[in-house]
């Protein structure tokens, strides 16, 4: 029941913007929708989800944030990331996001988009995803050991599978192989028509990567042809956070 709880808890954090229909964030956490919604009606008790009027979604509570608070080393570094994030996209004209690793998922935590809006780009602050689904992700799994990483693939991918099936493993396929071949997370409309974005990892003081610096833009601002130009300036930025990190995140 816990483990129930706190999957549906994650999925309904995953789209703090767009919300779920109940019938979608049943399916997506493998619950009968009698189930979900009563775990939900207790989640809207408690303060962890609310109601989104008219439309009839579900959205995470206040709780929710309220329970952040009790990590304010994540607020300390939000303060010298976020500068980092606005210069970065004012320079690149593309939106720069920074993604935490969340066991076998990442986070969107931090974002700047200079009003910039991509078609196709869904990863808002608090969008969950499978690692293998975003170059934040790929970034990451290449500096993990290979069993780790054997062991995630195979668990994202069977996730994977249930959402797009043949196709969608097909396009993720892709992508990692053009990562890999690049040595950084790169897509160029392997996921989303027209919409490019590269990623380096960020490293914890233990060498750990817990994060991932992310660019992305039009398929015409970011494309093999200017992608190493990107890539070296996002490296310079991670190095920065790397430091914000150690004197944060203690």
């Amino acid at each position: 029941s816990v483990e129930r709880a706190l999957r549906l808890m994650k999925a309904l954090s995953s789209r703090g913007e767009f919300g779920w229909r109940l019938s979608d964030l049943a399916e997506q956490v493998a619950l009968d929708r009698a189930t979900c919604h009563r775990m939900l009606a207790c989640f809207i008790t408690e303060g962890f989800a609310q109601r989104g009027g008219d439309d009839l979604k579900y959205y995470p509570g206040q709780a929710l944030f309220e329970m952040g608070l009790a990590l304010p080393q994540y607020a300390a570094l939000r303060e010298l990331v976020d500068p980092r994030l606005d210069q970065l996209a004012a320079r690149t004209g593309c939106v720069a996001s920074f993604t935490l690793r969340s066991g076998y998922d990442l986070v969107c935590v931090y974002q700047q988009r200079h009003g910039l809006e991509l078609a196709g780009m869904l990863i808002r602050i608090g969008t969950r995803r499978p690692l293998v689904t975003s170059v934040g992700g790929l970034a990451m799994l290449q500096q993990l050991p290979a069993d780790v990483v054997a062991r995630i693939v195979a668990e994202n991918r069977q996730r994977e599978f249930g959402r797009g099936g043949e196709r969608r493993l097909a396009n993720l396929e892709r992508m990692r192989q053009r990562s890999d071949a690049r040595g950084y997370g790169f897509t160029q409309g392997e996921l989303a028509p027209g919409l490019g974005a590269l990623a380096v990892p960020v490293r914890s003081s233990t060498g750990e990567p817990f994060a991932a610096l992310v660019l992305s833009g039009a398929d015409t601002v970011v494309n093999e042809a200017t992608v190493d130009g990107f890539h070296a300036e996002l490296m310079a930025v991670a190095r920065a956070i790397e430091g914000d990190a150690a004197s944060c995140l203690r």
